[in-house]
């Protein structure tokens, strides 16, 4: 068997192990950026108004499974409806700048 059948086999045999844990929710969030507002500034905004974040345009989103960055993304549009496109994944343990699949 091929090196890459071995691995699909081992990716699926792992899977297969983890099928009692498919139906368990879980709170997905995708974050764009952080900022910090005053009370009173927020009180100022209204319909139309802009809060300027500190992140540039075009940078990865941050995407959080239960409040933990698990992955960078990019948004896209399929069929009129967003979407986020998984660019990289961070292995278990690793953090955000740290080792990532891609």
């Amino acid at each position: 068997m091929s090196e890459k059948h071995e691995a699909a086999a081992l990716r699926n045999a792992q899977l297969r192990e983890l099928a009692p844990l498919h139906d368990i929710p879980l709170q997905v969030s995708i974050e764009i950026g952080r900022m910090k507002v005053r009370v009173r500034d927020l009180m100022k905004l209204a319909p139309n108004a802009v809060l300027e974040l500190k992140k540039p345009a075009g940078e990865p989103l941050e995407i959080c499974i239960n409040g933990h960055h698990v992955a960078r993304g990019e948004v896209i549009v399929v069929e009129q409806t967003s979407g986020i496109r998984i660019i990289e994944v961070f292995k278990p343990g690793a953090s955000m700048t740290g080792t990532a699949e891609a």
